[in-house]
């Protein structure tokens, strides 16, 4: 019988790489065109509880949030892992490898999901996941510092195949001055209820947030077939984004061919505002 687990990563936006070296331990040399379609693999090094428990077979899914200088977005179901292989390190981390069921979910905000998700403790006890006092603003990693084993995992397979079955909006904008506008469009339309493709959540970790190196065919033809996915691609219109030897030009070309491209229009946030909506 399979069992499904549920562990927690946090997503961030910063402006630089991590200072220290510990904060990247679980990252690993991949092949450059490796992690784009599916997730390659999970660590973690907690050496008791539910992370033993893990067999071949079974699923990891994993929750994160993304944080970001301006606000923090409603936690959401990052990825499904199909446990293809289980390796110990001599350092006491486990590897979960994938397998080739296991995918990558766009972003949307699973709160509701997650609210109805129970948990079985090491010795047979049930509970919910994230108790009775989770506050809807909460950071979610709050409830979830540590893998835990799940009752069953039919709710978030439901999840999962709903949005994969539904309709996705994509971002398009220009990393070097479109970022902050990108979020709040991101922001916008998930607390609508919305499922959207945005890179800084829908690329492998290793590129959106350690900034490696990754094929760049790989990436072109990832983004180009999530954008012709896509029921609609909504342009960040900031100046940088009119340039055309850009790869945002390229996606907005794209997107007016099939009739799907919508303007944003480009703004950015007075320090008021950014504090209101941080604290909201």
């Amino acid at each position: 019988m399979t069992q499904h687990f549920i562990h927690y990563v946090p997503r961030r936006i910063a402006a630089s790489l991590p200072k220290k070296s510990d904060e990247l331990w679980f990252a690993r040399s991949q092949d450059s065109w490796s992690g784009f379609k599916t997730p390659e693999y999970h660590t973690t090094r907690s050496k008791k509880g539910a992370p033993l428990r893990v067999r071949k077979g079974d699923v990891i899914w994993i929750v994160g949030q993304l944080f970001s200088p301006w606000g923090t977005l409603p936690p959401g179901v990052d990825a499904m892992i199909r446990v293809r292989d289980v390796v110990r390190g001599s350092d006491g981390s486990i590897t979960f490898f994938a397998g080739r069921l296991s995918k990558w979910l766009p972003l949307a905000d699973a709160t509701s999901v997650l609210r109805g998700l129970r948990t079985i403790t090491d010795g047979g006890r049930v509970s919910a996941l994230l108790g009775g006092g989770y506050e809807p603003n909460a950071a979610i990693g709050r409830y979830l510092q540590s893998m835990r084993q799940l009752e069953s995992g039919e709710p978030l397979i439901k999840w999962a195949d709903r949005l994969a079955s539904g309709p996705v909006s994509f971002i398009s904008y220009r990393l070097c001055d479109g970022t902050e506008g990108a979020f709040h469009a991101a922001s916008r339309l998930i607390r609508r209820g919305q499922t959207v493709f945005w890179d800084r959540w829908c690329l492998p970790r290793r590129l959106a947030e350690r900034r490696e190196f990754v094929s760049d065919t790989a990436l072109d033809r990832y983004l180009m077939q999530s954008l012709r996915k896509s029921q609609s691609v909504l342009g960040v219109e900031s100046p940088a984004y009119r340039d055309p030897t850009s790869y945002a030009a390229r996606e907005c070309a794209a997107a007016r061919a099939l009739g799907i491209y919508r303007r944003v229009a480009f703004r950015q946030e007075t320090t008021h505002e950014r504090k209101r909506n941080r604290d909201s």
